[in-house]
């Protein structure tokens, strides 16, 4: 693979992170703590020996009607881990069990085997806390896997919402307390914001599920909905459940909303390549306008004049759709003699890389503006205070059909940390090309290994041991070997990366669903 270039706006974007630096030094005796993840981010392993660990899951269809949902919970351990789980749909509780996962093992919860509710959540307390959790969905659209977060909050917020066509987005909202939890609901497009009377102050009761349909909230027949949802009085988890039937999309995706806004949001994974649709939504809930700058990473370094075009402007209170394959600048980089009325009439190539005279240089070619065919990364940055939240929809052809799938941004911690290590839980059941993707942040040569999690500890596979991942470039990792089929699997990095997964869809549809892995927090 090439070696990758880096413009100038990357290198404000890493400054930005910061050069963060984790001590992994082994001590013969560790000290139990509370788990902790460096202040509300995005879903993560913490580290090994902590007393307790929390996971909220964004919710998964129950109804059995060719729907259904699991929970995985991985003991990347070699202690056994003792837990409890709690199912809650509308109606309350409806599981509340106890549980154990043996060394280096792993537990699944089936959900749909416990209610026949529309949606249900699961809430999972680990004692020991050496442990990750993710879930399933299974819907006749595809299958959609997803992290549960480590926390709740009192804010959270969607950027794509889509009702073009018979295509549905469900809201799921989970009240894991004792206490009633006082939200208020406003929506955006690209056009109005709007706060539904009925929702300028609901409850979702104690230890319950509450699920809105958007479209019921007047927003029919939009290409973009984005949705803040804030609490007056305690703290939600909030999912979003989105069927793509319709307007050029198809396929089902489960996840969990952002819980905070952020001033960056990175992808590992964007392609342009024929037949692929590739569009951002840009949500901005705040009252002042936003510039959003974008850069595109990954690429050759005749590419290097795409990072060139000017910022995304959000309104406040609006959502914004941004495809990169359109040429944002206006104007194309002259590396050379243009085709303006101030060129000379003689200004034309030489033939063969020689001049045509004495003293005549062949016209350089210009740079282009516009993304090129392949993969690349990318990353939007207010270059201010955290004001937006950024996901990525994909439809990419499959077997004379579709697929699509939508994906949260991730972020760097708040003390600007990025991992070099990642863990998946749930990975695929067949082998699968092209199932990572992993952008490496640094502008060094590195090395990847995946270890798979056995019976007696993480293991490296060797056909996948120091893979090469040249400097700012992406890699894309098969996972084919039959040992890593249905296994927890460990990522590590010489250098600081971003991973997501594309996983089958199941249910015999061709195509892909996206995810993240979940990075470990130091």
């Amino acid at each position: 693979m090439s070696r990758r270039a880096i413009p100038a706006v990357l290198l404000v974007l890493i400054g930005l992170i910061g050069m963060v630096v984790v001590g992994r030094d082994a001590t013969e005796r560790e000290t139990p703590f509370f788990a902790a993840t460096g202040g509300t981010w995005m879903p993560a392993v913490g580290a090994s020996g902590s007393l307790t660990g929390s996971w909220f899951c964004p919710g998964v269809p129950t109804s059995g009607e060719g729907v259904g949902g699991s929970v995985v919970v991985s003991n990347r351990d070699a202690a056994q881990v003792v837990g409890r789980y709690m199912v809650l749909t509308e109606e309350g509780v409806v599981a509340d069990e106890s549980f154990t996962v043996g060394s280096w093992t792993q537990t699944t919860i089936d959900v749909d085997a416990l209610t026949s509710a529309p949606f249900a959540s699961v809430v999972v307390e680990i004692e020991g806390g050496g442990a990750l959790v993710e879930q399933r969905a299974e819907h006749p659209l595809g299958d959609s896997v997803a992290a549960c977060s480590n926390d709740t909050s009192d804010t959270w917020y969607v950027a794509d919402g889509y009702t073009l066509g018979d295509s549905v987005e469900t809201l799921i909202l989970t009240n894991p307390f004792d206490e009633p939890v006082v939200a208020s609901l406003r929506f955006s497009t690209e056009a109005r914001e709007a706060q539904p009377g009925q929702f300028g102050g609901f409850t979702v009761p104690p230890r319950s599920v509450r699920t809105i349909r958007i479209a019921e909230l007047g927003a029919r027949d939009e290409p973009i909905i984005a949705v803040a949802v804030e609490t007056t009085a305690g703290r939600l988890v909030v999912g979003r459940a989105q069927e793509y039937n319709g307007g050029g999309r198809f396929g089902y995706d489960i996840s969990l909303a952002a819980p905070a806004l952020r001033d960056q949001w990175w992808f590992a994974d964007g392609e342009r390549s024929e037949g692929v649709t590739e569009t951002y939504s840009i949500y901005n809930p705040t009252d002042e306008e936003v510039e959003v700058t974008v850069f595109f990473g990954g690429l050759p370094l005749e590419a290097s004049a795409v990072n060139e075009g000017d910022p995304i402007v959000v309104p406040p209170l609006r959502a914004v759709i941004f495809d990169p394959t359109e040429n944002r600048s206006g104007d194309v980089v002259d590396g050379g003699a243009g085709e303006g009325d101030d060129a000379p009439d003689d200004s034309e190539a030489a033939v063969d890389g020689e001049a045509e005279g004495d003293g005549e240089f062949p016209e350089l070619q210009q740079a282009s503006t516009d993304l090129p065919e392949g993969r690349h990364a990318t990353v939007f940055s207010t270059l201010a205070q955290p004001s937006i939240v950024v996901e990525r929809v994909l439809t990419r052809p499959a077997d004379g059909s579709i697929s699509t799938s939508v994906v949260l941004g991730a972020p760097p911690r708040p003390d600007g940390f990025v991992p070099n290590t990642w863990h998946m839980g749930i990975g695929p059941t067949e082998p699968t090309e092209d199932a990572l993707i992993v952008y490496n942040i640094d502008q060094v040569e590195a090395a990847i290994t995946v270890s798979v999690v056995g019976p007696d500890g993480p293991s490296a596979v060797p056909s996948l041991t120091d893979v090469p991942l040249p400097s700012g470039s992406i890699i894309t990792v098969d996972l084919v070997d039959p040992a890593l089929i249905g296994r927890e699997i460990i990522v590590v990095s010489s250098s600081r990366v971003f991973i997501e997964r594309s996983l089958p869809r199941g249910n015999d549809l061709p195509g892909r669903s996206g995810s993240w892995l979940l990075p470990q927090s130091g």
